[in-house]
């Protein structure tokens, strides 16, 4: 293309020359003739380039195109970058980086990792706003976290057998012959009430037994015609509103363990009787290897029945926490354990962490400080507030 340029432009150059060469007669009045008279001349066409020198406007009359660009020459760069640098790659092109990523970042990865706490504002916590008179409603009562004594308690195996001093065995008075049963397994009597009548052998003589106290036929062992001897028992009679509560203590223990402290029985459905430490056995058991102590239960119901094994909870020592709340005052929320607290924003769910813990009162080891106010009474109602409301439990949550 250069050289195509070069040529027409040197063609055209001669041709001009040609047709600018004075006339051979001295008095031609042709524009060549007399530019030449007047001592100049200019090829037609260039005109007004004399501000510059000829080299100048013939190296920009011939500039050639970049030969990086080739058949782009003469493209308009203004929209698509700045003069000399090249225009912004296709595939960026209208790509918003405003919502991505900051001027300057490129956006995370589409595959990256996003933080699932992302747009969480934990500078101001939700919380479950209440008026007065709602939380009045509902029973909501605020105290101030204060320290307090927990008692440390072990758990012992226990076998509920029969109070030998509540039950009684009914015997013959003589070898005797069975005339007539009118007691069966599983009747209440009261003391007194006839169970039998017997013949005695030698003397023929007919005679009755009754129950000697007021209880539940147990056992049975007779029957009309058989002949009963002095030993064998035919009635066993038992009250069964008390029992033997029969603990095994192991030898730690040993000296930790004293008449009169409180346990409490935990039947395998849940339900649970109390009673007090009467007597601990001064030797050790050669079948478990462990002590007995031995709780007298007064009316503790048919889950407490001889031969049910339950569980017995003693308090062996006590602490002392700096923070202890309520029972009731713990809850929890997504697998996190929590206490309520009034904020700006309503009540929050504070995750605390617990320590030790007797029938009453939780230890709080972090998460609520001595004097700092938190919900000891309603704290379950505020928990269905929040779940009811649908409101997401960790907005609440207070780290």
């Amino acid at each position: 293309m250069k050289k195509i340029i070069l040529t027409t432009a040197m063609l055209a150059a001669t041709t001009l020359w040609a047709g600018a060469q004075t006339c051979d007669t001295g008095d031609c009045d042709c524009a060549s003739c007399t530019a030449a008279a007047k001592g100049k001349f200019t090829l037609p066409g260039l005109q007004g380039l004399g501000q510059g020198s000829h080299d100048d406007h013939v190296e920009q009359a011939f500039q050639p195109a970049h030969p990086e660009h080739g058949d782009h020459a003469g493209h308009d760069h203004s929209a698509e970058g700045q003069a000399g640098k090249p225009a912004p790659q296709e595939d960026h092109a209208g790509h918003d980086h405003s919502a991505d990523g900051q001027a300057g970042k490129p956006a995370p990865h589409k595959d990256a990792e996003v933080d699932p706490h992302a747009g969480h504002d934990h500078g101001e916590v939700e919380g479950v706003e209440l008026s007065a008179e709602m939380a009045e409603k509902i029973g909501v009562q605020i105290h101030e976290a204060e320290g307090g004594t927990i008692a440390k308690a072990s758990v012992f195996p226990a076998e509920i057998k029969l109070n030998r001093d509540r039950s009684a065995a009914v015997s013959p008075r003589y070898a005797s012959l069975v005339r007539q049963v009118f007691g069966e397994i599983g009747d209440t009597v009261k003391r007194g009430d006839i169970l039998a009548s017997l013949e005695n052998r030698e003397t023929m003589a007919v005679y009755t037994i009754a129950a000697p106290l007021d209880g539940i036929i147990i056992s049975k062992d007779l029957a009309v015609g058989e002949t009963a001897g002095e030993e064998k028992v035919l009635f066993e009679v038992a009250n069964l509103s008390s029992v033997w509560a029969d603990i095994s203590i192991f030898p730690k223990y040993q000296h930790l363990i004293r008449k009169g402290m409180a346990v409490k029985f935990v039947a395998h459905d849940g339900h649970t009787a109390r009673g007090t430490v009467k007597y601990i056995s001064p030797i050790i058991s050669p079948e478990t290897r462990t002590f007995t102590a031995r709780c007298v239960l007064e009316g503790a119901g048919e889950d407490f029945t001889p031969g049910a094994f339950v569980r017995a909870r003693i308090k062996v020592e006590t602490a002392h926490a700096s923070v202890a709340v309520p029972r009731e005052a713990i809850q929890t929320l997504e697998g996190e354990t929590v206490v309520f607290a009034p904020g700006d924003h309503g009540f929050q769910a504070l995750v605390v962490e617990l320590g030790l813990a007797d029938d009453h009162s939780v230890e709080i080891k972090s998460g609520l400080k001595p004097g700092d106010p938190y919900v000891a009474v309603g704290a379950f109602s505020l928990k269905a507030q929040m779940v009811t409301s649908g409101m997401d439990p960790h907005a609440g949550h207070g780290h």
